[in-house]
């Protein structure tokens, strides 16, 4: 059967309606899409809510043992109808083909602060490198070169690699068996299938990224439903044409859903607030639908007051407020942060980057060769200093990357601290940091004090750290 689209679906919902229910799906792509479209297939196959409940088995693909979920597979059931064995995270269709998409993707996932997300994928990547233990992350960022190319199929990546572990710190550890035994198994698996499972038994497998050249995805692609729902994330016309496509997709039934309209010239700022996260979308959607109460459309106005700045713009102002010394200021964005949902981890996160970027550049100005000269304007900055500097280093750092203005507001910042202060307050947010995974204190209690003990006059802070010595 041809591989299905996210648009070509409804030929496969008639087909269930009248009777006719394959006994394996593959679901890979898009994480949220493929999320949806297996609810979907669940609800049609088991239209029955009661029967839903008792009959559909949801398997977390990081937690499984698959030898395990295989024999329930190929076990008649005792209690009636069709049985849903519904496996998210598979990794059967793993292998080094997908370690560069996964490296990528929980690279992205970290720089959006998204560290579930970004600690799940991270751990998928140190499977595939076949290591485990408690300095994994350690052992992979050391290898060598060939050794990395060798266990994970794509050249090692010359970035700083500190992100990895903090994302993997923040995501709890995994279980089941290593992807390195999906070649086996998926062997078991095709012997199962061509044997046949009992009649009313029902794979669903969702996998976000999937080896298309393996052999049991092959086997799939001629022998059950396969539906790709992937998109095309990159920043070229064509991906944001696919990326906006998909997004007003889902805006739209939310609307429909709701019994509501949007005003067209609302549509296109929406999409630039929430970028390309299904999930935002539709939660931002849901929550305009609510905002506007029995009004049947959304406006302009009403997204203005519902949809203000995104996480990152708020963040960076959180962050922005900390570097200028704002107590007031870094309190209040910090309660709208987390009135907004974001979780106190990501907001240590931010600052703990944001306070290296001025260490970094403490220590740039501590320089002789060329020398710095605070207070200065842009210009001189720019054109003098700026360029000097650049000039003088083979590499110029990438925490520094971005527009020279946005490097000089850096500069200006770093200047309102010693090398000390911004030693003292990295030490501070990781103590913050061990506080909220474990000490049970209240979240909020353990940000402001963070807050308190960083942005203390700096004589203050002199006594704390003799203090803590």
């Amino acid at each position: 059967m041809p591989t299905l689209k996210r648009h070509e679906l409804a030929a496969l919902w008639q087909a269930i309606a009248a009777g006719d229910a394959p006994p394996v799906f593959l679901l890979h792509g898009e994480r949220y899409l493929c999320r949806e479209v297996a609810e979907e297939l669940c609800r049609r196959l088991l239209p029955e809510e009661p029967q839903r409940a008792g009959n559909l088995h949801g398997i977390d693909g990081d937690q499984e043992d698959p030898v395990a979920t295989l024999h329930r597979l190929r076990t008649f059931s005792m209690l009636p109808g069709r049985q849903l064995f519904r496996i998210m995270d598979t990794r059967l269709f793993y292998s080094k083909e997908v370690a560069k998409t996964l490296w990528e993707k929980a690279k992205q996932a970290h720089e959006k602060k998204e560290l579930k997300k970004a600690g799940r994928l991270a751990g998928q990547v140190l499977d595939l490198a076949g290591l485990d233990g408690e300095d994994a992350a350690g052992e992979l960022i050391g290898l060598s070169a060939s050794r990395w190319r060798t266990l994970l199929g794509f050249a090692k990546p010359e970035e700083k690699m500190e992100w990895f572990v903090e994302a993997l710190a923040a995501a709890p550890p995994a279980a089941g068996n290593k992807t390195a035994k999906a070649a086996d198994i998926a062997d078991l698996y095709m012997e199962a299938f061509e044997k046949g499972l009992p009649p009313n038994n029902i794979l669903i497998l969702i996998a976000e990224a999937a080896d298309k050249r393996t052999r049991l995805y092959k086997y799939l692609d001629k022998n059950a439903t396969v539906i790709d729902l992937s998109v095309d994330t990159g920043a070229s016309t064509a991906a944001r044409k696919d990326q906006d496509a998909l997004l007003e997709d889902l805006i739209r039934k939310t609307l429909a859903g709701m019994g509501k309209k949007i005003d067209p010239r609302a549509l296109p700022l929406l999409l630039d607030r929430v970028g390309f996260h299904p999930v935002a979308a539709v939660m931002e959607t849901e929550k305009l639908c609510l905002s506007v109460g029995d009004a049947p459309n959304i406006t302009i106005d009403d997204l203005e007051a519902m949809i203000g700045r995104t996480r990152e713009e708020a963040l960076f102002a959180f962050t922005e407020a900390v570097a200028t010394r704002n107590l007031d200021g870094a309190l209040a964005l910090m309660s709208r942060l987390r009135e907004n949902q974001i979780h106190p981890l990501v907001i240590v996160s931010g600052l703990r980057n944001h306070l290296r970027k001025l260490l970094l550049i403490r220590a740039l100005e501590a320089q002789n060769d060329p020398p710095y000269h605070p207070g200065g304007d842009f210009n001189s900055f720019q054109r003098g200093y700026l360029a000097q500097l650049k000039a003088a280093r083979p590499e110029w750092p990438k925490m520094l990357a971005g527009h020279p203005f946005v490097v000089y507001k850096l500069f200006q910042q770093a200047e309102r601290f010693s090398v000390a202060a911004l030693k003292a307050a990295l030490a501070e947010i990781l103590a913050a940091e061990y506080r909220l995974k474990g000490s049970g204190l209240p979240e909020e209690a353990v940000l402001e004090n963070m807050l308190f003990r960083i942005l203390q006059p700096p004589r203050q802070q002199q006594v704390a750290a003799r203090s803590r010595q």
